[in-house]
């Protein structure tokens, strides 16, 4: 039941609240603060579960920083897709520079187990030096049209943050943005674990799967 307390919260725009109700309904008393705990603790392990079952990745990145508020300010959602549209990596901050770009490149490389040989960026200055920092031999294109696919996935992330009204802690919306992204490449049939599954059923298959790999 934790397992689909998870699932429920991150696929669905409920809060913990929401969640602890629907858990109520079924006689399962919990606070939503308990709800909280679990999707903090379970998430990450739901992610590493599920990373030697994604499908391979592209070799064409389009990476892009979409704005999100936490705790009453501004902060950044660093996310990449492929050409496939499969998420590869998301990395909250505080700040839109090189340090943060150059986190948010190691951590993709090292989730995914591969390096690009494209990435597509808008004409952000915090991009060529991360780029050359951490991938110097990758090709490096500057086009705010050619990552209108990736502009347009923003919006599937800020549907779900609308209700939530904004993020509280850094830790936290890395967290489940992170989450989401899990979520988002089952449903879209990125895993080895749904691959072959109707879309409508994907997450009802492949999450307990990934609820005993932990």
């Amino acid at each position: 039941m934790i397992a689909l307390a998870v699932r429920w919260y991150v696929r669905y725009r409920l809060s913990y609240a929401d969640v602890a109700e629907w858990l109520a309904e079924r006689g399962i008393m919990v606070d939503r603060s308990t709800v909280y705990r679990w999707v903090q603790r379970f998430l990450p392990l739901f992610a590493e579960a599920a990373r030697s079952r994604r499908v391979p990745v592209g070799g064409k990145w389009h990476v892009d920083e979409t704005y999100c508020r936490l705790d009453g300010r501004w902060a950044y959602c660093y996310r990449a897709i492929d050409q496939h549209g499969q998420v590869l990596d998301v990395y909250f901050s505080e700040r839109r520079n090189a340090a943060a770009a150059q986190t948010f490149f190691e951590r993709a490389i090292s989730g995914t187990d591969s390096t690009p040989e494209r990435i597509i960026t808008d004409r952000a200055r915090c991009y060529p030096p991360a780029i050359r920092a951490v991938l110097p031999s990758v090709e490096h294109r500057c086009s705010r049209y050619l990552n209108n696919g990736l502009e347009r996935d923003h919006g599937h992330l800020k549907q779900r943050l609308r209700p939530m009204r904004g993020l509280k802690r850094l830790a936290s919306a890395d967290t489940f943005c992170r989450g989401h992204a899990l979520i988002q490449n089952l449903r879209n049939g990125f895993s080895t674990l749904t691959t072959t599954v109707p879309r409508c059923l994907r997450l009802l298959r492949s999450w307990p799967q990934l609820a005993q790999a932990i």
